[in-house]
């Protein structure tokens, strides 16, 4: 009897960690992927890359990143192949499928590439990874990998990135529909994809080897028909986003397209509610507190999650006090002040959602802030690129424009003691060499020398992101 006992326990044990370990595991709407730019446009150079192969490279980067954030600088990575499944939502019984793919990462080459030109790290072709092992251990099968030395680091801390909700990706059945989705989240803040020859958009959009011969016979009538059209569709159904094809005609040809990106007013996904499951630090508590499993469940579909995390404190002061009276039926207990925490926790959404609005105070403050900062930096580059011009000139040429810009400063009544300063120390002295600049831009370029096309801050809007911003 005794020994019968004793494993009974062990068997429950047993199942017990199980289930601890299934709830450890994240779902899939709550992980989002930060894509580094470089990969999104990547062109394949050795094997066509397939939508489950991409969306598999998304879930290896992932847990790489998770690896770094943690503070694991490993160069080998590593995870349950069922950890890889369950962050795919991967609905086949066919484990096979998902093997071939890890293994041809490392035979597939592909050069990386980012839809904005000049942005990102200049990469060599290469495998998307540099190894992969799968394993068997302890009856689990495990998969080992990692990323080549020349893009390990930009790939685990990236800092030009998209955020990439793979929930969403998950729901995408097409490569042109999971490159386009990725795409839209890297330019959804500036409303619009970089520009490209419309041939350029079709080997990173279908995963396909480039072959030139292929690429001059293809009609854009039917790239349009057979891909653009039924990723746009596909995106906007799964997605947030609202895309649209741009076309841009030289003379009655169609010679370069980009995409109009809208985020929807009300999310598509928001009408397919996950029933809401407690975390598992609450059923832990709930059950030292002595409340049975299903009684929590109901009060987290009741009064939802976020209202049961703050309860159940309060529940726990109140056993641990006996004041007045000791608590006779925790469970009753919890169930009468639910509702105040849950008006609550209403009331913290309601007012995240609020600050999160796009016509919100922060979110225009966000955006004017934004704006500023892409013109300051494209005034910048432009001042740079004039400063070089200026240098180049003879220094005959550059004492004479000096001189009648000196004569332009004193007849717009600048303050006396700027001239005197270019007059002493010259022009490239840091108190009046902006001005200095600006002036002969002025004189030279016009009065609109520092304002910017929207082309131009476009291409500086997708460099920048959101870089250096709050």
């Amino acid at each position: 009897m005794k020994s019968f006992i004793h494993l009974k326990l062990s068997c429950d044990t047993v199942d017990a960690m199980k289930s601890v370990d299934a709830a450890k595991k994240p779902h899939i709407r709550d992980v989002d992927l930060k894509k580094p730019v470089t990969a999104l446009a990547i062109t394949a150079r050795s094997e066509r890359i397939s939508s489950l192969a991409r969306k598999t490279y998304n879930v290896l980067l992932h847990l790489s990143q998770n690896d770094k954030e943690a503070g694991h600088d490993r160069e080998v990575h590593t995870a349950p192949l069922s950890d890889i499944v369950h962050l795919l939502e991967y609905d086949s019984n066919d484990l096979n499928l998902i093997k071939k793919h890890l293994k041809s990462m490392i035979s597939t080459v592909v050069e990386w590439q980012s839809p904005t030109t000049g942005e990102g790290t200049d990469w060599e072709a290469c495998g998307l990874l540099a190894h992969c092992k799968i394993r068997k251990q302890r009856a689990e099968v495990w998969v080992d990998w990692s990323f080549a030395v020349n893009l390990r680091s930009e790939l685990l801390n990236p800092t030009i990135f998209a955020r990439i909700k793979m929930e969403v990706v998950s729901q995408l059945r097409t490569h042109p529909a999971v490159f386009l989705y990725e795409l839209a989240c890297r330019y959804q803040n500036i409303g619009r994809s970089p520009r490209q020859p419309w041939r350029w958009w079709h080997d990173p959009m279908t995963g396909r080897i480039p072959d030139a011969g292929r690429l001059e016979k293809l009609e854009y009538s039917f790239f349009k028909r057979d891909t653009l059209k039924p990723a746009i569709a596909e995106v906007n159904a799964a997605s947030p986003f609202e895309i649209e094809l741009v076309e841009h005609r030289r003379g009655r040809y169609i010679s370069e397209v980009q995409f109009s990106i809208k985020k929807k007013a009300v999310d598509a996904n928001a009408d397919r509610k996950v029933p809401e499951k407690a975390d598992l630090q609450s059923i832990h508590i709930a059950r030292q507190l002595g409340i049975p499993d299903e009684r929590i469940e109901h009060i987290v579909e009741t009064y939802g999650n976020e209202a049961l995390i703050t309860a159940l404190p309060e529940l726990s002061r109140r056993v641990q006090s006996a004041y007045p009276e000791p608590v006779r039926d925790p469970t009753r207990y919890l169930v009468s002040i639910m509702p105040g925490h849950a008006t609550q926790a209403t009331r913290a959404a309601s007012e995240k959602a609020a600050r999160t609005m796009p016509t919100s105070s922060q979110a225009l403050a966000s955006k004017t802030q934004r704006q500023l900062a892409w013109r300051n930096a494209w005034t910048s580059q432009r001042l740079d690129v004039i400063e070089a011009d200026f240098k180049a000139m003879s220094a005959a040429e550059q004492e004479a424009l000096t001189q009648q810009v000196i004569n332009a400063m004193e007849t717009a009544g600048l303050h006396s003691q700027i001239i005197k300063r270019l007059r002493k120390d010259g022009w490239q002295h840091p108190l009046v060499k902006s001005k200095f600049l600006g002036t002969y831009a002025e004189a030279a370029f016009g009065a609109n020398w520092n304002q910017p096309s929207d082309q131009e801050l476009l291409t500086v809007a997708a460099t920048m992101g959101d870089i250096g911003l709050a």
